[in-house]
């Protein structure tokens, strides 16, 4: 009898090992993905003591800090510019002891490194785009390690505020050894043919010191199991697969403005039926594209307005907490606007995800301004860096719908009207607008000029290359934008930016008549796609012409969004394009 039990209680432990062995889901779903390093961290401001001092130097008197945040939004640090030192100590998460592990940072300003346990991870420069180290090499696995970053916020951009510090959230990130870095969604209406046309590129790690059998498992939620998609990966191999497909059109709602349906693209990895990785992504079926001088968006020409927003609240800074992107891009919508540029750097993932679903087109751009910038020439490999980063991370956001390489560069010298691109400039934007159309093909491309209407041949600007003109304004909009059109025909003008002096404080700063009847003359013209208008909020600067309040105060609200007169004009002015 004992015999006989035994051998039933083995047969049962072996079936359910056997079990296990089989069920691709059991490992993969044992332990947690992502832990949060957000919260509090101790602080060190300093320009003085060297990093090797701030790695080793365990009684020095750190202060604490939120993560994220931006240290001058505190009155201590409120006008403090240079380096900013974050240290953290954290362990891991039980059952992580044989993963891969990654360090990933939304954005730090400007220039970031990275040590973990003594270790220099790298330096980053940017400041509004994420990046995230491979720390398994360096990681203990049980007991405690200890992240340190420097952020550096002496590089100043623009007008608005160079905010310093951590200013997305960052996490650590569990992987098996094989992981898809992202999956591509292009879903692209053929109106004529009725049908939608998918591309999905998807892109594979393997990290196994062997070669492995990866099976690629797609679903369109509440719709449809895509074929299985197999490749072979060697050892520490990355790899780009790309799968198409045609749909029914009548099967799909499209993605509008008006009505910004969304579906989801679930995607599991296997190597030999055990389940490595799984992701869900958002994706809009919608198409944007320009005919002749007109936007047109599903087959149907449309003319947009909207406002440029700049990431800057006293409070916040420029992390960007849901509930004022919720606040802000509600009250913009409110007012009739439905596309801008927003911003001259790459927008925060929760904002465009707040556009995805409400309803608002967008061009993104890098951060690349003004007379002098030191990063305007030629094949700039930190440029391409960013703008690769910034259209990797966006894809799949059918929000956006074009892409923009710079704003307002212009030759320093020489008389007003005759402030063409120099050399180095032109051959910049030439460049950039080229390596952009590598990355995607499946939007528009821009930049912001300055310069479009002044004297000279046409080939002072690469508009040979724009799907569409953007062209900034501070004087005469309709003579300037009639110049542009009569020196660049057959292209739509978006004026991205308008605008005479600053409106002024709330409540009473208001629109100047001669602006007023500059955006109602605008909205003759039918090459005009619309106008933006700088800007909605009053924001942070040291900028030349900032009045003593430390606010420019060209917004239609001010920096804690109070309406001004100029809001309601606004909202008046936009009525009449519709």
């Amino acid at each position: 009898m004992h015999k006989k039990l035994f051998l039933l209680f083995s047969i049962i432990v072996l079936w359910g090992v056997s079990c296990k062995k089989v069920s691709p889901l059991n490992d993969f779903n044992t332990y947690e993905k992502n832990k949060s390093l957000d919260g509090t961290w101790q602080f060190l401001a300093s320009n003085t003591i060297a990093e090797i001092a701030v790695l080793s130097q365990t009684d020095q008197q750190w202060d604490t800090i939120t993560v994220p945040g931006n240290w001058d939004t505190r009155e201590k640090y409120g006008t403090y510019v240079g380096k900013g030192y974050y240290k953290k100590s954290f362990t891991l998460p039980e059952n992580w002891e044989d993963k891969h592990i990654r360090l990933k940072f939304g954005a730090v300003y400007q220039t970031a490194k990275v040590w973990l346990n003594g270790n220099l991870l790298g330096t980053n420069v940017g400041g509004y785009l994420p990046f995230d180290y491979d720390i398994t090499p360096y990681i203990h696995k049980t007991g405690t390690n200890d992240v340190v970053v420097m952020a550096d916020n002496t590089i100043k951009r623009g007008a608005w505020w160079a905010w310093g510090g951590i200013s997305r959230a960052v996490v650590l990130e569990a992987n098996e050894p094989v992981r898809l870095v992202y999956q591509h969604i292009s879903s692209v209406p053929d109106f004529e043919n009725e049908v939608v046309n998918f591309s999905i590129k998807y892109k594979i790690e393997n990290n196994e010191e062997s070669s492995v059998n990866v099976t690629i498992n797609s679903t369109i939620k509440e719709k449809e199991k895509l074929p299985k998609t197999a490749l072979t990966l060697d050892a520490g191999e990355v790899e780009e697969v790309t799968v198409t497909f045609k749909r029914k059109l009548s099967d799909f709602d499209l993605w509008h403005f008006n009505s910004p349906n969304l579906y989801q693209l679930a995607t599991d990895v296997e190597v030999d039926g055990k389940l490595q990785d799984q992701t869900v992504d958002n994706f809009g079926i919608r198409k944007f594209e320009v005919r002749g001088e007109q936007f047109y968006l599903n087959n149907s020409a449309v003319r947009m307005n909207g406002v440029n927003r700049v990431h800057d609240h006293p409070n916040y800074g420029n992390t960007e907490p849901d509930q004022l992107i919720e606040q802000d891009i509600l009250d913009i919508k409110s007012l009739g606007c439905n596309f801008s540029r927003l911003m001259h750097a790459p927008l925060s993932k929760n904002l465009l995800d707040f556009c995805d679903k409400n309803g608002f087109l967008l061009v993104e751009e890098i951060p690349v301004w003004g007379d002098e910038d030191p990063n305007s020439f030629p094949n700039n490999p930190l440029t391409k860096q960013w703008l690769n980063t910034m259209i990797e991370r966006d894809f799949n956001h059918p929000s956006v719908v074009a892409w923009s390489v710079g704003n307002e560069l212009r030759n320093p010298d020489g008389d007003w009207d005759d402030k063409a691109l120099t050399k180095e400039q032109y051959g910049y934007v030439d460049s950039m607008l080229d390596y952009v159309a590598t990355l995607d093909s499946t939007r528009l491309k821009t930049y912001v000029s300055i310069t479009a209407y002044r004297k000279g041949e046409i080939g002072t600007e690469p508009y040979d290359k724009v799907d569409f003109i953007s062209m900034n304004s501070y004087g005469n909009a309709p003579v300037l934008a009639e110049k542009t059109h009569e020196k660049f025909p057959g292209k739509p003008i978006f004026i991205s930016e308008i605008g005479i002096g600053q409106i002024g404080p709330a409540p009473e700063g208001a629109l100047s008549d001669e602006l007023v009847g500059y955006l109602n003359e605008l909205k003759k013209y039918p090459w005009v796609t619309g106008v933006s208008i700088w800007s909605y909020n009053d924001y942070r600067s040291n900028y030349k012409g900032t009045p003593a309040s430390g606010f420019r105060e060209w917004g239609i609200v001010d920096e804690h969004r109070n309406k001004k007169k100029a809001y309601h004009q606004l909202k008046e002015i936009y009525k009449e394009w519709e």
